[in-house]
């Protein structure tokens, strides 16, 4: 006769396994029905002009392994034709679970990069805007590259700087998460001058615009 013990502990260990994979549906969406499953967030990032501005956009080829799973994604890499500086931008779009993970600490640190204390940063440009950023510096024998990084995410109700994305963001259908990247010429470039910045103040109405406005 198998003693009482083990079949609870039997019983236990079933119930967090079950447990475990239901959690993991709902955070990934799994168990969404399909009429609730966002099914446009692609074609609205390919709505996003490649000129804005003073900007110059040309699409890159996206290197996803790794990556979370997305339902939408956009890699560009943007010129300003006026001072010729570049800014690399990231923005993908899918259910709040995936989305909220992978943060430039861990993305950039495990490609050889010292990523350094992030910092949240209110460009005072633009109103309802919160962004995190840090700085990345991948030393070599020679020379080194230092890359100043801004990331933030948008469910529908601004770009928002949040200290915990995952419970912050898991009451909507799609989230957005948007990156900017620039290389700086010294470790002191000020953050209100930086080109991500004025990139972002030209892109926003349009980011609003292909983002969240209903479709008709």
């Amino acid at each position: 006769m198998i003693p009482l013990v083990r079949i609870l502990a039997a019983a236990a260990a079933m119930v967090l396994i079950v447990g475990s994979g239901l959690a993991y549906g709902l955070w990934s969406g799994r168990w969404d029905p399909p009429s609730a499953a966002p099914t446009d967030v692609n074609a609205r990032l390919e709505s996003i002009p490649a000129s804005i501005g003073d900007w110059s956009g040309e699409d890159l080829e996206a290197d996803v392994r790794g990556a979370s799973p997305v339902l939408g994604r956009l890699e560009r890499r943007y010129r300003n034709m006026r001072t010729n500086q570049i800014v690399t931008v990231s923005l993908v779009g899918g259910y709040p679970g995936p989305i909220s993970i992978h943060t430039p600490d861990v993305c950039y640190g495990s490609s050889g990069y010292d990523v350094g204390q992030n910092r949240k940063f209110v460009p005072p440009k633009t109103t309802g805007v919160e962004f995190w950023t840090a700085d990345a510096v991948k030393k070599k024998s020679t020379d080194q590259t230092r890359l100043r990084i801004f990331w933030a995410w948008n469910g529908g109700d601004g770009w928002e700087a949040a200290e915990n994305p995952r419970l912050t963001f898991v009451r909507y259908p799609v989230l957005y998460k948007l990156y900017l990247i620039h290389e700086l010429n010294t470790a002191g470039d000020a953050l209100e001058d930086d080109a991500c910045l004025d990139l972002f103040h030209q892109w926003q109405p349009e980011l609003q615009r292909a983002l969240f406005v209903p479709s008709s």
